[in-house]
């Protein structure tokens, strides 16, 4: 590639982002083989991620980029950003890895140009409205410029009608830090004088409402969010359809929102989910608008493409048995019978239940939260449940599970990804975590799994023992060394039923690694 290390105008000073860190964190929603399916709902052919370019405008410190470029090493990832301080840190983290097909840039946006090259996907994620309407005019000439005939882009912002709430305590809480330029200082006196209003304001009026809704969202930010997302002078909230037209200025098309389940219209009422399914294909983006003042959205991911795709939104029924499909789908109880029509209830891992009679439909949930984190093709769930079954089969067992989990990965319910996430089944004789969830565990309790998710390690135990599974320990070894660093036991401070001390728990024999195992595997951190 023809990019140099350092694209930026000469006089440019240092950057709130290289005062102040701005976390990096993996975004799902962002990911080239989340973007590749989308496309393919809509008729789209996108290059495969085992072997595209990927291009990131405001990477900040890789936090997203740099997951992805781990895991396929066959592409190659390009992140630009303005902050010198947190390129330099994702710079740090690359070689530590020792990645050899990603490249973060300390660039200003506006030096992006033609000699980067074009990319099957453009990610720009919180860029859009924290930019002046120059860069945002610049962005928009990158997506047609260089992305690929093929190629998607996402682009996300704060959007109206919610914004304009959010905006109504930004107003606030920028007047009162106006003078002050220390960020503890700044977020600390931003919640104080929001947490005064709030609770001055009428609680029975509108107006208070909405100042304590406001409060409660403030009071949950992290300080580095809250300084660079709320108290930044210039951030900018858009209606879809603005963004979208001047999209178009550019030959640019709305693709879609990237959440798929927000097409979903079952939970409205009788009245609005049929006037939305009036729009014709022709004003697929304008239901979208409408639908966005009936939620009050206050936050956009939007796909776009070239005007020049030829996009269909009808979606056909079957258009789940071409995907690999995921759920974290298990059982409340797991001694209900599967084989009858008795009711079986299943927990997502997200709390939301669903209970199901059909023993096909029992079987197949089964079988997902089993696989879990592994993807199943449809063939593969069908098989997998019939098995379960006894190899009862029935002629309109693929009707039955296709219109089920169209419903279900329409409802978000059930993921489904054009390519199969790479995992591993089950533990192997000399286990291995992913080397990147490794590295992160050695500073944090926060890692990174296989299919792009942030995954919270419990306690500094399971860090060390994330960092025994390199692939060159067996399951006796990892045992001996827990054994050696923790001991084999550590007492507990309860009492059995007849109130005597309980027992030392075991925390270091082969059983219990082998349930730590089998808890990072579903963790999504175990690599071939």
């Amino acid at each position: 590639m023809n990019i140099q290390t350092e694209h930026r105008h000469p006089n440019a000073g240092p950057t709130p982002y290289d005062e102040v860190y701005y976390p990096g964190h993996v975004y799902g929603l962002t990911h080239p083989n989340h973007l590749a399916t989308i496309a393919a709902v809509y008729g789209m052919q996108s290059a495969p991620v085992e072997r595209c370019r990927v291009l990131e405008l405001g990477c900040g410190v890789g936090g997203n980029l740099l997951p992805m470029a781990f895991q396929y090493p066959s592409s190659e990832f390009v992140g630009v950003d303005l902050s010198g301080v947190t390129i330099e840190r994702g710079q740090r983290n690359i070689a530590t890895l020792g990645l050899s097909n990603i490249k973060l840039l300390h660039c200003d946006i506006m030096n992006v140009d033609e000699s980067f090259g074009q990319f099957d996907y453009i990610i720009a994620h919180g860029v859009y409205s924290w930019v002046p309407p120059a860069v945002r005019e610049k962005m928009m000439m990158i997506f047609k410029q260089n992305m690929a005939p093929r190629g998607v882009c996402y682009v996300s912002y704060n959007a109206h009608p919610f914004s304009h709430l959010r905006d109504l305590v930004r107003d606030m809480m920028r007047y009162h830090t106006r003078r002050l330029t220390d960020m503890k200082e700044k977020v600390g006196q931003a919640r104080a004088i929001l947490k005064f209003l709030s609770d001055g304001s009428k609680a029975n009026s509108v107006h208070g409402a909405v100042m304590r809704d406001q409060y409660n969202r403030v009071l949950k930010s992290p300080d580095e969010l809250l300084f660079h997302d709320d108290l930044d002078d210039g951030a900018e909230a858009f209606l879809l359809h603005e963004v979208a037209e001047d999209a178009s200025r550019h030959g640019l098309q709305y693709l879609s929102d990237a959440d798929f389940s927000r097409r979903y219209l079952a939970g409205y009422s009788e009245e609005v989910r049929a006037t939305l399914q009036r729009f014709p294909e022709s004003e697929f983006m304008a239901r979208d608008q409408y639908q966005d003042f009936i939620d009050g959205n206050g936050f956009r991911r939007t796909l776009l493409c070239h005007d020049s795709i030829s996009l269909s939104r009808q979606i056909d029924l079957d258009f789940v048995t071409r995907f690999h499909l995921l759920s974290t789908t298990n059982p409340v109880d797991p001694d209900a019978c599967v084989t009858d029509d008795s009711a079986m209830e299943f927990e997502n891992q997200d709390g939301s239940r669903v209970t199901v009679t059909n023993p096909l439909l029992k079987a197949a949930y089964l079988c997902l939260g089993r696989a879990w984190p592994r993807a199943l093709s449809f063939d593969e769930l069908l098989d997998g449940a019939r098995a379960l079954l006894g190899d009862r089969q029935a002629d309109d067992d693929q009707k039955v599970l296709t219109e089920a989990m169209f419903i279900l990965a329409c409802s978000g319910e059930v993921s489904f990804l054009l390519s199969r996430p790479f995992l591993l089944k089950e533990a192997t004789v000399h286990p291995q975590a992913s080397l990147l969830a490794r590295r992160q565990a050695q500073t944090g309790p926060l890692v990174t799994n296989l299919l792009h998710q942030t995954v919270q390690l419990e306690d500094d135990r399971t860090r060390d023992f994330l960092q025994l599974l390199d692939g060159a320990r067996t399951i006796d070894q990892i045992t001996a060394e827990m054994t050696e660093k923790f001991g084999p036991t550590i007492q507990v401070d309860q009492k059995d039923s007849a109130g005597k001390p309980a027992d030392p728990l075991l925390l270091s024999t082969r059983e219990s690694v082998q349930r730590s195992l089998a808890m990072v595997g579903k963790l999504g951190l175990l690599v071939a």
